[in-house]
């Protein structure tokens, strides 16, 4: 049991990463029913801090990024990265050739 709620979604994750390091933290539904990649919190907070790591080096801390992913779990992976970078996430739908609007 939490000891004190969170605050953000960056301190959840920091605390079942610590304290729940392999905890089932996402599964991906292939297609919508099967099973398929999977992250451990730990897993996913080791992979979002390379990712804020990366978008501190390149000095985007307040700006924001246009997350352009299929579904999955980079998805998320970027996600949290933006959090723990203090970038502003801003999904969007990758572009496809045959895609009518």
């Amino acid at each position: 049991m939490l000891e004190a709620s969170p605050a953000t979604l960056v301190d959840l994750l920091r605390y079942r990463a610590t304290h729940q390091p392999d905890r089932l933290a996402y599964t991906f539904l292939i297609d919508g029913e099967e099973e398929g990649e999977t992250f451990t919190y730990a897993q996913l907070d080791r992979k979002a801090r390379a990712i804020a790591a990366h978008l501190q080096d390149l000095g985007v801390s307040g700006h924001r990024a246009l997350l352009l992913y299929p579904s999955g779990l980079d998805y998320i992976a970027a996600f949290f990265g933006c959090l723990y970078a203090g970038v502003t996430a801003v999904p969007a739908y990758p572009p496809r050739c045959n895609r009518s609007f």
